[in-house]
């Protein structure tokens, strides 16, 4: 080997040396994190322009405010350009989904969005801070009041600033986490706490490494923390639930699952599943101050009303079943259904059966053959008096389905209404013969006799008790019932009692035999009243013998 070729060789390497260790030491540096984006969405409010204001003069604070090297504001021509390529308005906040979609689009890592209101004395504003990359990992920010929609930004700028110093440890706390370094991460999130105490970003990533590593009191008291600072927090909503349904705590459970939905009303199944619980627990009425305050946090939202308006129906909320509904169908005409009709219609009748009417009315000239509508209709017209209109509805209704749960039920209450008892009995009768719950015709049968014997007990009308016995009697046939029983035997004794009376002065062989056989009757049924009706059964059984030598008499003088 040559002189010329060895350090030929030489100068290469020492060549190649010098170019690849600048190479090296570069691809061993990190590359600089990129400026953090933040966009500022339009504020909900019932002003379109307060909105917009609002959300445009925090944009301005926050650019005045923040470090242009640290953090980044969008400006509001990129938010409003990319919102009309995407077919949107630039005037109206956005939904949760719709917010989150646009910080993507404009490559923001978080975002601000919240309500404004006017005051007496200016503007109120209630802003949270929202990560791009989940949406639910939210900061609520201290509201924030002020003479103009100027000075609340002032003070909203400041406390954002200050809850952003959580965000660089909380992300930390989240790449441990998914290393699984469950202890690392709590310690993390911990440092984030301590540079911005009510951090709820950085508690969640918390919460989530102590249920790692299955300590549920700590997942516990940290969930509890972060929702007495944010009550519609998800995430440590959600792991409340979890845990008190794993204790079987079922009043928390309820109360947390309630939360839950108000703070997510899109969650159709869980929205299904809290109402479906709190109807079976008797507790609706323990979610109409959450849904109410997720109503004024989500104004005009369907799924929210939706929500609202189930939540009212269970609880028995008649006038804000009948508001929310209405606001429910403007927002959303497609949840202007068959059952929105009926089940608005059959609250509002427990009220106002005009008003019900008029609602079953609405739904009738979008849905003109719906069996089970009209028979609504006849239901709250009969509790408005218009008892022939709501005997053509229910005729209607059976005509279109003649199987429609409770339509010879309601045409036999509304002949009722009528006082048209001869008509009550051949409906109970043919409903009877046509397949009709037996258990539901039972039930008229017995509240008709029940009134006919309410009457004949303070009237001494033979006629209404007779009516009485032969309701109770019939209603007992089609579905056995102690109370049917008794109530016919009562009826039957006050009968014999009033003809074994009559028929001593009269020395009439009917009223006699009318006496024998009503007797007969109270024998027969009274003994069913014994564990409900004791003393009173009681003192029939012990009259009834009494009775009897004399109508035996009567009998054997009077029909010959």
């Amino acid at each position: 080997m040559t002189f010329d070729s060895v350090f030929g060789q030489r100068a290469i390497a020492a060549l190649a040396a010098l170019l690849v260790s600048p190479l090296l030491a570069s691809a061993q540096r990190r590359p600089p994190e990129p400026t953090p984006r933040v966009m500022v969405a339009t504020f909900a409010s019932g002003d379109k322009e307060l909105g917009m204001q609002a959300a445009e003069a925090l944009r301005a604070r926050i650019t005045r405010d923040a470090d242009a090297r640290r953090l980044v504001v969008i400006p509001r021509a990129d938010i409003n350009n990319t919102l009309t390529a995407s077919g949107y308005s630039t005037t109206e906040s956005l939904a949760p989904n719709d917010a989150r979609a646009l910080a993507v689009l404009l490559r923001a890592d978080e975002y601000i969005e919240g309500t404004v209101t006017r005051t007496p004395t200016g503007v109120r504003v209630e802003p949270r801070l929202i990560l791009s990359r989940d949406q639910q990992l939210q900061q609520p920010l201290p509201a924030a009041e002020g003479a103009n929609v100027g000075q609340a930004a002032a003070a909203i700028s400041r406390s954002y600033q200050e809850a952003r110093e959580q965000l660089p440890n909380e992300r930390n706390c989240y790449t441990l986490l998914r290393d699984g370094k469950n202890s690392e991460a709590i310690l993390m999130a911990r440092s984030a706490l301590t540079r911005y105490a009510n951090g709820t970003i950085a508690m969640v990533c918390m919460a989530n490494a102590f249920k790692a590593m299955e300590q549920t009191d700590s997942v516990l008291a940290v969930s509890e923390r972060i929702t007495a600072i944010d009550s519609r927090n998800i995430p440590a909503l959600r792991l409340l639930a979890e845990i008190y349904q794993a204790q079987n705590n079922t009043p928390k459970s309820l109360e947390v699952l309630t939360r839950l939905m108000a703070a997510d009303p899109g969650n159709e199944r869980l929205r299904e599943q809290v109402i479906a619980s709190l109807v079976q627990s008797g507790q609706a009425k323990v979610a109409v101050p959450v849904v109410e305050e997720a109503l004024r946090l989500n104004p005009g939202d369907p799924s929210m009303l939706n929500t609202a308006w189930r939540v009212y129906l269970a609880a028995n909320e008649t006038e804000k079943v009948i508001a929310t509904g209405a606001q429910l169908i403007r927002a959303d005409t497609a949840a202007a259904d068959t059952s929105y009709y009926i089940r608005t219609s059959a609250a509002a009748s427990a009220l106002d059966g005009a008003r019900a009417a008029q609602i079953a009315s609405e739904g009738l000239a979008k849905f003109p053959n719906n069996a089970s509508l009209l028979l609504v209709q006849a239901n709250a017209l009969s509790k408005a008096g218009q008892n022939a209109q709501a005997l053509a509805a229910v005729n209607r209704a059976i005509a279109a389905n003649p199987a429609v749960e409770g339509g010879y039920a309601q045409k036999a209450l509304i002949f009722g209404a009528m006082n048209q008892p001869d008509s009550v009995l051949a409906v109970i009768r043919a409903g009877s013969t046509r397949g009709v719950d037996k258990v539901t015709l039972a039930q008229v049968a017995l509240k008709t006799g029940s009134d006919a014997y309410k009457a004949g007990n303070v009237s001494k009308n033979r006629a209404d008790l007779q009516r009485a016995v032969q309701f109770l009697l019939l209603s007992d046939q089609l579905n056995g019932s102690a109370d049917a029983k008794f109530l016919a035997g009562a009826s039957a004794f006050l009968i014999g009692q009033s003809a074994v009376s009559e028929a001593q002065d009269t020395k009439s062989c009917t009223l006699a035999r009318l006496a024998k056989e009503s007797f007969t009757t109270a024998q027969e049924n009274v003994p069913a009243g014994l564990a409900s009706y004791s003393e009173a059964a009681q003192q029939l059984l012990t009259a009834i013998p009494q009775f009897t030598p004399a109508v035996d008499d009567q009998i054997r003088r009077f029909c010959r």
